[in-house]
């Protein structure tokens, strides 16, 4: 048979291009928790990010209302656990040893009775000691009149994990009532930061709420401080625990943890 001389061009197909950094449905980006008195990292906080087509991305603050809303909170906080615990296995592997991940969960979903056991299920599964985590609840969606959530709070520390609570001065919580809350950490709101350096008002109630926090043996960790200058101010207020975008900015596992 003769050969086909036909010179008819073909289409070429061409390969598509990859997106970079596709985002995932849920993800987490890690941010250092930096100790400024001692120049170690203390931690990394894993900021849970949700990426829906139509709303774009969205922190876990603006979604947590609706998680518990339509009872998944329980659903997402296991994916969360699930997730650190994978990569500290990942980073372990690697020859990385990550000291201590702050995680935010939902409080309606700690205060559950099987909290503690569902958390020591994953854990167990991964083989993660309980001092690698910090639990951080949020403090506008702190419930003291929820019983469970502050028995819970005390079986975890018994077994090593670490409790904080995460935008402190955003609401106007009862001082008595904190008088009785068993945690390790309080994370000052990040409108503290903001113009600490340059508002005596805002130094003034910072210094408050950090002496506060001291006279009950919480170790504060300041949020949003993202100059040089109000790193400065909260140094001198004689807060040493800093997160911001003056030490690292949320960023994926690879790029966040060396």
């Amino acid at each position: 048979m003769a050969e086909n001389t036909n010179t008819t061009e073909k289409k070429v197909s061409r390969p598509r291009k990859q997106r970079r950094n596709t985002l995932r449905p849920m993800e987490f980006l890690y941010q250092q928790i930096y100790d400024t008195n001692s120049n170690t990292v203390l931690g990394y906080d894993a900021v849970l990010y949700i990426n829906d087509k139509k709303l774009g991305t969205l922190s876990y603050d603006r979604i947590s209302g609706i998680c518990d809303r339509n009872n998944l909170s329980a659903r997402v906080g296991k994916w969360q656990i699930t997730e650190v615990c994978e990569m500290l296995v990942r980073k372990a592997e690697a020859g990385k040893n990550v000291h201590r991940v702050f995680i935010t969960l939902s409080s309606k979903y700690v205060g559950k009775p099987k909290f503690v056991e569902d958390f020591e299920r994953i854990l167990n599964k991964y083989q993660i000691e309980h001092n690698r985590f910090c639990i951080q609840i949020r403090e506008p969606e702190l419930n003291f009149a929820q019983p469970e959530l502050l028995t819970n709070f005390d079986v975890l520390r018994e077994k090593g994990v670490k409790i904080a609570i995460t935008e402190f001065g955003a609401e106007s919580s009862s001082i008595l009532k904190l008088t009785n809350l068993h945690v390790d950490y309080i994370k000052l709101d990040p409108a503290f930061a903001e113009d600490i350096d340059t508002n005596e008002r805002t130094a003034g109630v910072t210094e408050s709420a950090i002496e506060l926090a001291d006279k009950l043996g919480y170790l504060v960790i300041a949020d949003g401080v993202d100059t040089r200058e109000q790193l400065r101010a909260m140094n001198k207020l004689r807060c040493f625990l800093i997160e911001g975008r003056h030490f690292s900015v949320p960023e994926r596992e690879d790029e966040a943890i060396h």
